[in-house]
């Protein structure tokens, strides 16, 4: 009889503890499940995500595009993790469309008050001049850098701060040099770059050139940047024609309209266009940019003859 009733109470203590082991398993999948994903942690698998894309990347172009959007996604989380108000504002602005939102971001911060710890004036600094750097304002970025440089940051406790200094003084130097090198090779940088490096460096110049554009006085200057753009894309076009024939007659239509080059490029872009399968997409919007340029540079003729 007591050994019935003992085997029934191992029985029923055995029940009892499955039950409890069940309820408990249960309860934690029903935890789990509840767990919503930070910002911080959708950032950062952005960025594995995006990593790992690079590395399946074979197109040049495509990768310094997703190095930037890397750098992009980088910079958020950081102003998401910063203990600076202005840098989790920042964060707020920025989004998916790089250059509307980075300025946006830009404006804020240039409002920011002026009595500020070293420690929040430095990260701000860095943050502007790391927008200006991925939008390719590489004036506006070494300025910032400079800024930095100014600010006293003997008393700077916060992590990586000395490595950020440094980062300033290289990025000023390595932007004074390769300008330098920029003006005294202007004519010739086509045949002195590495194919790896050729769409990095023509991205470069191309904004440089069109910075330069902007005023009539320096506009010479930005066509001669801008004759070496036309040249290294023309490489690229004839080694990789699938990725840049359309980037190139895209870029030979620039010419014409900003720079106000030869029509002769017209008719090169048109040629292209027509013997090309390579740019299907944008066809019927690059015919239509042909056709208006060919009629401006027709109405400019008559008005200087």
């Amino acid at each position: 009889m007591l050994k019935f009733i003992f085997k029934n109470f191992d029985n029923f203590l055995e029940s009892l503890r499955n039950r409890v082991v069940s309820l408990f398993s249960k309860k934690n999948r029903s935890f789990r499940a509840n767990i919503k994903p930070t910002p911080s942690s959708i950032l950062e698998q952005e960025i594995q995500k995006q990593e790992i894309n690079l590395k399946e990347k074979t197109n040049l172009y495509a990768k310094n595009e997703i190095r930037k959007k890397i750098l992009y996604l980088k910079l958020k989380l950081k102003a998401l993790n910063s203990p600076s108000r202005y840098l989790k504002r920042a964060e707020d602005i920025l989004r998916d469309e790089v250059d509307e939102s980075a300025y946006e971001a830009l404006s804020y911060l240039n409002r920011t008050p002026v009595n500020l710890e070293d420690s929040e004036k430095v990260e701000i600094k860095i943050f502007m001049a790391i927008i200006y750097e991925i939008l390719e304002d590489f004036e506006a970025a070494s300025k910032e850098f400079k800024e930095v440089l100014k600010i006293d940051t003997s008393g700077v406790s916060l992590k990586d701060y000395k490595a950020y200094v440094e980062r300033s003084r290289i990025f000023i130097s390595w932007h004074s040099k390769n300008r330098k090198r920029l003006l005294e090779n202007s004519y010739n940088i086509h045949n002195i770059v590495s194919e790896e490096k050729m769409p990095e460096v023509a991205n470069r110049l191309e904004k440089i050139a069109k910075y330069y554009a902007r005023s009539p006085k320096s506009r010479a200057l930005g066509k001669s940047y801008f004759k070496e753009v036309l040249k290294i894309y023309k490489k690229l076009s004839q080694s990789h024609p699938k990725e840049y024939t359309c980037i190139y007659i895209q870029v030979l239509l620039d010419g014409v309209e900003i720079f106000m080059m030869s029509p002769r490029l017209l008719t090169e872009a048109q040629e292209l266009l027509t013997g090309s399968r390579d740019c299907i997409d944008m066809r019927v919007y690059l015919l239509e940019r042909i056709k208006e340029l060919k009629q401006k540079s027709f109405i400019q003729k008559s008005l200087n003859s």
